[in-house]
């Protein structure tokens, strides 16, 4: 439990006993007088000692019997509070990490069922990734390897045309470096986790590796006839040049996946008070509600269209890539709305001269 939980529990449980003492008090106070009275107008008891032990024995026993039946109500209401919670904690301990526990915020066990709801999403969320990771890396290293192997036996056959060993070799070559991409992304992304600080910093300008980056990737934007434009003011970056390349690969090579023939793309870099921002933008489909939540959750892919180009690791990279960097990373986006992308980053440096290009299809 946290610290900011326990002062008003405390507080709480303080005020309930003063209450209770006080309650209880009055109560005595009040079956004192009942019994004074049962002893002298109704048994007719005159003498000071009788009627003192009378009043003393009929009282004490009323208040035992009131407190055995507070302890009692106290004690199955404990007993019901800890029973479901044992029966929960039992419904996780078996694998079912969708229990969850209803309360009202005036529980005096509210907090604990609220971590434990808490811990168990953590935990369901976790089963999801897992059995994510499970179905999807499984099944695309399986299908490229599969490939690979029946392409190979039918090389085999010494009497094949040319034709048709250029093409399987092709394809052999084609899947070999998916197999490739696939591993070096899953290594990046398990380095990343465990990475606390960015080595091999540098300055340098990072408008103009945002425009070399919409350079390497024009042959894809070229190719869907999409019309891209740029803002790049020189911009006096300090990190890790190719981990920053990596970011924005994945970034301008994402939105020109998800946006159809035909459609815009643009990169901007700017200012704001302290922060660098980049921001890219697309015509492209768009991201529903659900999406969006997971956007970011490794092995995820919202539209299964495209599962055959990776695995669903470039957004989780480009996460722990910013988030490496002490920036961060937002998103707004609207089915059939197209997507906006637009990154954080920490620096001091000051803006020059904007230098902006536009090509069209």
């Amino acid at each position: 439990m946290a610290k900011n939980d326990v002062v008003p529990s405390m507080r709480k449980y303080i005020i309930q006993l003063v209450i209770l003492v006080t309650a209880l008090a009055i109560v005595i106070n009040a079956l004192y007088m009942s019994m004074t009275w049962l002893a002298t107008e109704i048994a007719k008891i005159n003498d000071v000692y009788l009627r003192a032990e009378f009043q003393f024995l009929g009282t004490l026993v009323i208040v035992l019997l009131i407190l055995i039946i507070i302890f009692a109500v106290i004690y199955r209401r404990r007993k019901r509070e800890l029973t479901t919670l044992s029966e929960s904690i039992r419904k996780v301990a078996n694998g079912d990490f969708s229990a969850k526990i209803t309360y009202n915020k005036s529980d005096s066990m509210a907090h604990v069922y609220r971590d434990f709801n808490k811990m168990s999403a953590e935990l369901e969320s976790v089963q999801v990734l897992r059995k994510d990771f499970i179905n999807n890396y499984s099944h695309e290293f399986k299908t490229p390897i599969a490939s690979i192997n029946g392409f190979a036996s039918l090389l085999l056959d010494k009497e094949l045309p040319e034709e048709d060993q250029r093409t399987y070799l092709k394809i052999i070559q084609e899947e070999s470096e998916r197999l490739s991409n696939l591993t070096s992304n899953t290594i990046l992304l398990s380095k990343l986790s465990s990475q606390k600080i960015v080595s091999d910093t540098e300055c340098y300008d990072l408008g103009e590796q945002l425009r070399q980056c919409a350079i390497i990737l024009s042959h894809e934007w070229l190719k869907k006839q999409q019309t891209f434009s740029g803002e790049f003011p020189h911009i006096d970056y300090v990190g890790n040049r190719e981990l920053m390349k990596h970011l924005w690969i994945n970034l301008i090579s994402n939105a020109v996946k998800y946006t159809p023939p035909g459609g815009e793309i643009s990169v901007r870099l700017s200012r704001q008070d302290s922060q660098i921002v980049v921001t890219v933008t697309d015509t492209g489909k768009g991201m529903d509600k659900k999406t969006l939540s997971h956007l970011f959750d490794p092995y995820y892919q919202g539209d299964r269209s495209h599962s055959n180009q990776g695995l669903g690791l470039g957004l989780s990279i480009a996460k722990q890539i910013i988030e490496l960097c002490s920036g961060s990373i937002h998103v707004k986006s609207a089915v059939d709305e197209g997507s906006e992308f637009i990154v954080y980053l920490p620096s001091p440096a000051e803006t020059k001269p904007v230098h902006s290009f536009r090509k069209s299809r």
